[in-house]
């Protein structure tokens, strides 16, 4: 069994906290590996069946850091097909800018572009999002059981 890849972008600290917390909920019935997304090269995404995206925004609506290679590859990736892709995107940001969440929601919309399929709708958390993201992650856990 492939694991479920969850790939996190983060300038503070808080998308990296996340996805490790979310990786220990969907541990035990599942194979998960949870990574920094600056230390795997996109080209592996080729490789993977389930991904799960967890990333903050940063400056202007750009991706952390870390983050702005896988960024740009599927941006730029014309010839890139991911139609074998699952994925879900958790994007963190503070809505008293104007570009909230804007890293997680291009991170969504270029996987889309390129064929792979959403197993959820995009969530969109803001300074709260330990309050946000249980019952969401309750839905992805299921569905991904479900589909093994």
């Amino acid at each position: 069994m492939k694991p479920v890849f969850i790939l996190w972008g983060s300038q503070t600290g808080n998308a990296q906290n996340l996805a490790h917390t979310i990786g220990e909920a969907l541990a035990g019935e599942l194979s998960v590996e949870v990574h920094d997304m600056g230390s795997l090269d996109p080209e592996e995404i080729r490789g993977m069946e389930r991904l799960l995206i967890v990333t903050s925004t940063y400056g202007d609506g750009e991706p952390p850091d870390n983050a702005s290679e896988w960024m740009s590859f599927l941006k730029f990736g014309e010839e890139l097909n991911l139609s074998h892709l699952q994925f879900a995107v958790i994007a963190l940001g503070d809505p008293y800018y104007p570009h909230f969440c804007q890293a997680g929601k291009d991170f969504d919309e270029f996987l889309r572009q390129k064929g792979a399929r959403a197993l959820l709708p995009r969530l969109d958390c803001d300074r709260y999002y330990e309050e946000q993201y249980p019952e969401w992650v309750r839905e992805l856990k299921s569905l991904l059981q479900t589909s093994l």
